[in-house]
C-alpha cells in the first residue's frame, strides 16, 4: 500500500510539472494514464479458445463471456476470423444463446454487425499473443481512451479550463457505468465516440468535408446500434442547417443555400451500402434487421433450435401467463410510451440501476447546464437534445434495466454529454473551496463505485428478478453494487492482468484498492490544481481591474 500511494504522489508531482512544460505533454501523459488503468482493468483469460472451450463455464459464467450481448458479438468475430462466414457454427450459436437468430436454416447473430466488425484486428491481433479474446476486448476499450480526449478537446472549445476538461474526461470514465463498460466488449463506448467525433466536428470546422464525415458518421453510427439513428440526430439536424447561411442587411434578410453542402448528406450513403451488403451476406436479404429474425432460446444436441416463439406459445398454453417471453415474431426491445414513467424512476433513481445510486457525480452535471443556459450558449439545444433522446428513448424501452448490468448502461452517451458541462461547472465554481471539498466527495464515492463494477462483474440482475431468484434459492440475491462488493469477499476479479498475474500476489480487494486510489490521488491533484489555477486567475483578474 506505501509503494502504491508513493507511486500516486509521484505522479501527481508529474502532472503539476507538465503544466509548466506543454499542453502537449500533458496530454500525452493523460493518455499514458488512462491507458495504463484500462489495460489493468480489461477482463480476459489468457489463450485463444476453441469453438468447444468457449461454451464451458470456465469462458462463460466464470470468465469474461458473462453476459449474452458479450458472446453475440464475440461469436460473430470468431465465425469472420476462423469460418469466413456471416452464419454461425453450431458450437458457436450454444455459445451465443438464447441472443442468437435462426433465419434459413442458419444461425445468424441477432446484433447489429459493426461491433464486431471492429473487433476484428484485436482478434487477430491478440491470437498471435495467445490472447485472442483479451485482444478483442482491448481493443474496443481504446474507444473509451479516446472518448476521454474527445470530452477533454470539446469541452476547452467550449470555454473550460484545461485542468477541468482533463478531470471531466476522467469523471466520465472512471466514475460512471462507462468504466465497467469500457473492459468488455459492447457497444457503448463506440457509440459514444461516434456521437462526440460529430459534435467535435459540428463546433470545430465549418467546411464541406467536415459535414461529409459527419453524414458518413452517421450513417455508420446505425449499424453499430441502430438507436444511434435517434440519438445523433441532433448533430445531423445540426449538420444540415449548415447548408444555409442567413444574413440580415438593414431591413432584409437573405438566406444563401450552398449546394455542396446540401448534396454532402448524400455521403450517409457509403456506410449503409456496407450495411446492406452485410445483410445480404447474413440473412440474404439486404433489408433483414438483424434484430428481426426469429430468436433461439437454446440450441439442441443434435443441432436444431428452441425457438423463443416456440416457448412463448408452451407457456402461455400451459400457464396462461407468457413469464415475460416474447411474442412471436417480436424482439426483447421495443418502444411504448406508457413504459416512460416506470423508465425514468429505474435510470434515475431505482436502487439497481439509478444514477443516484452509481453516479451522483453526474447531476452536478444539470448546473453545468443551467450555467450554459444562464450564458445562452449557441451549443446547448443540441447537447440537451442528444441527452433528452437518450433519456426518453430507452425509458420506453422494453428492458430500460439493460437486462443483467452494472448501472443504467444505456445512458452512458449522456454521461459523456454531461461530463462537459461538468467541466464548465468546475471552470465556473473551482474557486470555492466548501464547492471543490463537496464535489470531491461526490467524485470519490462515484469512482469507487464504478470501479468495483469494472473489475468485477456487470451480471448484476433487475430488482424484479432478484426477488424472483431470492425465493427460488431461498436466500438473499443481491441486485446493487453490494453483489459486486461481495465478490471482492470471494477474491474474484475478472481483470486479465490480475487473473494472468497479479492474483498471483494480490488480493483481489488489494488490487481494487490500489487501482482505486490510483484514479483518486489524480483526480484530487487535478482539483487542487484546478483550484489553485483559477483562484490565481480570479486574483489577478481583480488586480487588472483595480489598476485600470
Amino acid at each position: 500500500m506505501q509503494k502504491s500511494l508513493k507511486c500516486c504522489i509521484i505522479f501527481c508531482y508529474t502532472i503539476y510539472i507538465m503544466k509548466k512544460i506543454s499542453a502537449a505533454l500533458s496530454t500525452v501523459i493523460l493518455v499514458i494514464f488512462v491507458a495504463a488503468i484500462l489495460v489493468l482493468s480489461v477482463r480476459g483469460l489468457p489463450g485463444n479458445p476453441t469453438q468447444t472451450e468457449l461454451n464451458t463455464t470456465y469462458w462463460k459464467d466464470n470468465g469474461p463471456f458473462e453476459l449474452s450481448p458479450e458472446r453475440g458479438r464475440y461469436a460473430l468475430i470468431y465465425s469472420l476470423v476462423e469460418d469466413h462466414s456471416f452464419q454461425l457454427p453450431t458450437d458457436i450459436a450454444k455459445f451465443t444463446s438464447p441472443d442468437v437468430g435462426f433465419l434459413n436454416g442458419h444461425y445468424v447473430t441477432i446484433f447489429a454487425p459493426s461491433i464486431s466488425l471492429l473487433g476484428i484486428p484485436g482478434y487477430v491481433i491478440g491470437k498471435h499473443f495467445d490472447a485472442a479474446q483479451f485482444g478483442t476486448f482491448l481493443w474496443i476499450a481504446i474507444f473509451a481512451l479516446l472518448n476521454v480526449l474527445l470530452i477533454r478537446a470539446i469541452a476547452i472549445r467550449m470555454g473550460a479550463n484545461s485542468i477541468a476538461a482533463s478531470l471531466a474526461g476522467l469523471i466520465f470514465l472512471f466514475a460512471t457505468p462507462a468504466f465497467a463498460y469500457a473492459v468488455t466488449l459492447y457497444e457503448h463506448h463506440v457509440s459514444t465516440f461516434l456521437i462526440l467525433l460529430s459534435f467535435y466536428l459540428l463546433i470545430r470546422f465549418n467546411t464541406v468535408w467536415s459535414l461529409i464525415l459527419i453524414w458518413i458518421l452517421y450513417g455508420f453510427a446505425f449499424t453499430v446500434d441502430y438507436p444511434n439513428l435517434f440519438m445523433m440526430f441532433p448533430i445531423a439536424l445540426a449538420a444540415f442547417f449548415k447548408s444555409a447561411t442567413i444574413s440580415q442587411i438593414r431591413e432584409k434578410v437573405s438566406i444563401k443555400i450552398s449546394f455542396p453542402r446540401i448534396l454532402a448528406v448524400l455521403a450517409v450513403i457509403i456506410p449503409l451500402i456496407l450495411f446492406l451488403w452485410i445483410n445480404q451476406q447474413s440473412y440474404h436479404n439486404p433489408f433483414q434487421l438483424s434484430g428481426t429474425v426469429a430468436r433461439v432460446f437454446g440450441v439442441r444436441d443434435n443441432g436444431t433450435p428452441i425457438l423463443w416463439q416456440d416457448v412463448y406459445k408452451s407457456t402461455l398454453a400451459k400457464t396462461g401467463q407468457n413469464a415475460n417471453l416474447p411474442p412471436p415474431g417480436s424482439i426483447f426491445t421495443f418502444f411504448k410510451p406508457r413504459n416512460m414513467l416506470n423508465g425514468l424512476y429505474i435510470l434515475l433513481i431505482s436502487p439497481d440501476r439509478g444514477v443516484v445510486v452509481y453516479t451522483p457525480i453526474m447531476l452536478l452535471g444539470v448546473f453545468g447546464l443551467y450555467l450554459a443556459a444562464k450564458k445562452k450558449d449557441k451549443y446547448l439545444p443540441i447537447t440537451l437534445s442528444v441527452i433528452a433522446v437518450d433519456l426518453v428513448l430507452y425509458a420506453m424501452w422494453g428492458d430500460p434495466y439493460g437486462g443483467w448490468a452494472f448501472g443504467a448502461r444505456y445512458l452512458i452517451p449522456a454521461y459523456a454529454v454531461l461530463s462537459i458541462y461538468l467541466a464548465l461547472l468546475l471552470t465556473y465554481l473551482g474557486k470555492h473551496r466548501l464547492f471543490v471539498l463537496l464535489f470531491f466527495v461526490v467524485l470519490s464515492y462515484s469512482i469507487m463505485v464504478n470501479s468495483v463494477g469494472a473489475l468485477t462483474s456487470n451480471s448484476n440482475p433487475p430488482k424484479v428478478e432478484a426477488d424472483a431468484l431470492s425465493n427460488q434459492v431461498h436466500q438473499r440475491v443481491e441486485y446493487t453494487y453490494i453483489r459486486n462488493v461481495n465478490e471482492l469477499n470471494q477474491n474474484l476479479i475478472k481483470s486479465y492482468v490480475f487473473e494472468s498475474y497479479a492474483g498471483n500476489y494480490l488480493s483481489a480487494w488489494q488490487y481494487y484498492s490500489y487501482i482505486t486510489i490510483f484514479i483518486l490521488s489524480i483526480a484530487a491533484i487535478l482539483i487542487i490544481n484546478l483550484h489553485i489555477a483559477i483562484r490565481k486567475k480570479h486574483k489577478e483578474g481583480g488586480k487588472h481591474a483595480l489598476e485600470s
